[in-house]
């Protein structure tokens, strides 16, 4: 998973009863390390080391829920990943949704140069085949529109100025939604969120981060690729027939995805900015994305 501060202990920093569920720790004779795990914006993760094995425990952040995290779907739709070797294990779901408890995956994270190398992303390709191929729990099925809506709603509430823009990325956005669909996909199981941070391995990664997993069309993944890493662009027709998709997703489809995404992106950004100042790295990314829509 993510990179460890190895200089220092952080249990402390871990509540009590969330740790009480963390495989093996406390039991008698046994001891424990806990340390922050680098990466993330909204959540804190910790490794945990016990008697038992290595977990992950991650904290929620508060605003989770406001850029779109839903703590019960992604808890349900992670397991489903986990049964089919694409996830780690749930360990602990809190019903209070205030922190998850899972293995720790063992690996090098991928880079995002990762993302320009044909083998790499063959191997992503089976992750992804696998994940699609998952059984579809019950939940609601992703609304990207109404993502899209809420976002808008949020910027506008916080800077009324910006409405202009606003309501021309939300005509993109339409228009891209009307350009992927296709009748011949049925909604599978989506990681949704495929940056390079959350994967891991160097053949067929494990998927890690779930917090925007969603039953919705498959080819939203290959978009999500694409809004990231537009350097993988030049393996679309790979990724298209790595996942089975070319006999019913053509390359402009995917091209709709990939813009989809752009905006879910950029809304995302544009909303966790409201009330915090940025880091110039995550305006720098904002500003990266607007300049790729027209």
């Amino acid at each position: 998973m993510a990179q460890s501060d190895p200089r220092s202990s952080a249990c402390d920093l871990i509540p009590a009863e969330v740790l009480a569920h963390v495989p093996g720790f406390g039991e008698a004779g046994s001891a424990a390390r806990c340390r922050r795990l680098f990466g993330g914006t909204v959540n804190a993760s910790f490794r945990v080391d016990t008697a038992a094995g290595s977990f992950v425990v991650r904290m929620h952040g508060r605003r989770g829920s406001e850029l779109g995290a839903d703590r019960a779907r992604e808890a349900a739709l992670h397991r489903a990943a986990a049964a089919v070797g694409v996830a780690p294990a749930v360990r602990y779901a809190d019903e209070a949704h205030r922190f998850m408890i899972m293995d720790f995956v063992r690996g090098p994270v991928w880079l995002a140069r990762d993302f320009s190398r044909a083998d790499r992303l063959r191997g992503l390709c089976e992750s992804l085949s696998a994940l699609h191929g998952a059984p579809v729990p019950a939940v609601a099925p992703f609304d990207p529109e109404a993502v899209l809506a809420g976002h808008a709603r949020r910027v506008l509430e916080a800077e009324p100025r910006e409405a202009e823009l606003v309501g021309r990325l939300l005509k993109q956005g339409e228009a891209a939604l009307r350009g992927c669909r296709s009748g011949e996909r049925e909604p599978v199981l989506v990681h949704n969120d495929l940056h390079h941070s959350n994967l891991i391995g160097e053949k067929a990664p494990m998927l890690i981060d779930w917090e925007y997993a969603a039953v919705a069309d498959p080819l939203y993944d290959l978009g999500c690729v694409l809004a990231y890493y537009p350097q993988a662009q030049r393996h679309a027709a790979l990724l298209l027939a790595g996942t089975g998709l070319e006999g019913s997703a053509t390359p402009g489809m995917l091209d709709h995805a990939c813009r989809l995404y752009v905006l879910i992106f950029w809304f995302w950004y544009r909303v966790r900015r409201i009330g915090s100042p940025p880091r110039d790295d995550e305006l720098a990314i904002e500003q990266e994305l607007l300049r790729r829509l027209p």
